[in-house]
This record gives C-alpha cells, structure tokens and sequence, in this order.
C-alpha cells in the first residue's frame, strides 16, 4: 500500500527557515575562515616586511617577536600579546592598543604619537626616547617603566600606574596626571609645565631640579617627596600634602599653596617670595635662610619652626602662630 506524503504550509515554512539557518551557518563559518586567513596574511606580511599600516591585528600574538623600525601606523592592536616584543624605532602613531600587553618590550625611540592606550600594560618597558606626544594611556600600566627623555606632551595619563618608573629629563608638558600613581617615580628634571598632577601619588617621588611651573597640584600627595631645587612658580598646592617633603633651595615663587600640610617638610633656602600659605600647616618646617618676602602666611600654623636666618618682618602674618605658639595678628588690617 502506498502512502502519500503531503507538506502543508507549515512545513515549508519550517524547512525554508532551517535552510537559512543553514546557510547563515556556512556563511559565518566561511567569514571566520576568511578572517583567520587574512590575519595569517598579515601577520606574514609584517613579520616578513616589518610593513603593515592601518593593519587589523587585535588579539594576535607576537610575543618576542623582532619588529624594529616597523611601520603599524594605524593599525589597531586591541589585546594583543606583545610581550618582550623588539619594536624599537617603530611607528605606532594613531595605532590603538587598548589593552595590550607590552610587559617588558623595546620601545626605544618608538613613535605612539596620539596613540590610544587605555589599560595597556607596560611593565618593565623600555620607552627611552619614545614619542607619546598626544597619547591616551588612560588606566594603564607602566609600572618601572623606563621613559627617559620620552616625549608625553599633551598626554592623558589618568589614573596611570607609573610607580618606581623612571621619567628622567621627560617631557611632560600639559600632561593630564590627575590621579596617576607615581609614588617612588623618578622625575629628575622633568618638565612638568602645566601638567595636571590633582589629586596625584608622588609620594616619595624624586622630583629634584623638575620644571613644575604653573602645575596643578591640588591635593596630590607629595609625602617624603624630593623637591630639591624645583621650580615651582605659580603651581597649586592647595590641600596638598607635603609633609617631611624636601624643598631645599626650591622656587616657590607666586606659589598657591592655601591649606596645604608641610608638616616636618625641608624649605631651607627657598624662595616664597608672594606665595600664599593661608591655613597651611607648617608645623616642625625648617625655613633656614628661607626668603619670604610678601608671603602670606594668614592663619597658617609654624609651631615649631626653624626660622633662623629668616625675616619675618618681610612676610604677612595674622592669626598666624609662631614657632613658641604665639598668635600673631600684625597685618590683619591689610
């Protein structure tokens, strides 16, 4: 007996979507293939020809790999494992990087001009001489880091991990530091003109000889920090903490320091000529050979002291307590 199979419209309707579905699989299948393929492509191509601009690279591993002198502008790099990777003399300018691993590569001389580096790792990685001028490294880590004479003007470094990092003779011009972590980096001579540095951990920094001009310093925290020698005329201490800071022979000139904590700090032979100390904590300071011509130090606290070789009579004191705990009031009608 024959028995007849009839599809009612259901059923078409059922195998027509299975088909698609079908189809969608081997299309996707054939795209990743594609993909997969390309990007061996192009590994290839950079790894033979060290040239791969505007190059689709995200997540590849390259780990160790020999890259000097390499041209990945604008290529994007997202994730990608480039750990002890030689790309000294590299350019990476505009390249996108967020997230890459470049613990412990050779950068030297590399060019990341505007390039984004958003929670990057950098431990340990050589960046002397590199240029960052422009760059985003917003969150990334760049912890021992060693950025010698490296450029990073007009940089955002938000909330970066730079501690023990090494930052000597850098530019740092206009950099944006606010919340960075830089206690125990080593800022010898740095040119931090204008950088915003709030709200900062330089904490136990070397900061000897660094140019901070104009800086903003509001309630960074400079604890233990060496200051020796550096210019910091017209930066903003507000709230910032500089207890047992070294300040020695510091130019503190037009300095804004209201409410800042100097607590134990080292002033000997600086210059606070017109600076502001309003409410600051200066308890136990040694202000030895200090020049304080008209700085005001209204309600400020120097109990304790070391005010020898000091005029006094040059600086504006109301409310202010001495050394012996007296309560001077000299120039309040000012």
């Amino acid at each position: 007996m024959t028995v007849a199979w009839t599809l009612d419209k259901r059923d078409i309707r059922a195998f027509t979507i299975l088909g698609i579905f079908f189809s969608l699989l081997v299309a996707i299948a054939a795209l990743l293939i594609s993909n997969r393929t390309a990007k061996a492509e192009r590994i290839n191509q950079l790894l033979t020809t060290q040239v791969c601009p505007r190059c689709e690279l995200d997540w590849v591993n390259l780990q160790a790999a020999d890259l000097p002198d390499a041209n990945l502008e604008q290529a994007s790099l997202r994730n990608a494992n480039l750990t002890s990777t030689n790309l000294s003399g590299t350019t990476l300018t505009r390249s996108v990087l967020s997230g890459t691993n470049l613990t412990d590569a050779n950068l030297h001389q590399a060019d990341l001009g505007n390039a984004v580096l958003s929670g990057a790792t950098l431990t340990s990685a050589i960046l002397i001489e590199a240029s960052l001028r422009g760059a985003y490294l917003g969150d990334a880590v760049l912890e021992n880091a060693v950025l010698d004479s490296a450029i990073l003007g007009d940089a955002i470094l938000i909330r970066t991990d730079l501690r023990d990092a090494y930052l000597l003779n850098t530019d740092l011009r206009r950099a944006d530091l606010a919340s960075a972590n830089l206690s125990r980096a080593h800022l010898g001579n740095a040119n931090l003109v204008r950088a915003n540095l709030a709200e900062a951990d330089l904490g136990s920094a070397d900061l000897v000889e660094a140019d901070l001009r104009w800086a903003d310093l509001r309630r960074a925290d400079l604890n233990n920090a060496n200051l020796t020698r550096a210019n910091l005329v017209d930066a903003n201490l507000t709230n910032a903490n500089l207890s047992k800071a070294d300040l020695s022979s510091a130019n503190l000139v037009r300095t804004f320091a209201r409410e800042a904590d100097l607590t134990g700090a080292s002033l000997r032979n600086a210059d606070l000529s017109n600076s502001i100390f309003t409410k600051a904590n200066l308890q136990q300071v040694d202000l030895r050979g200090a020049i304080l011509t008209n700085a005001n130090f209204r309600r400020a606290n120097l109990t304790g002291a070391n005010l020898t070789d000091v005029d006094l009579n040059q600086a504006h004191l109301c409310g202010t307590t001495l050394p012996n705990g007296t309560v001077v009031n000299r120039d309040c009608a000012e």
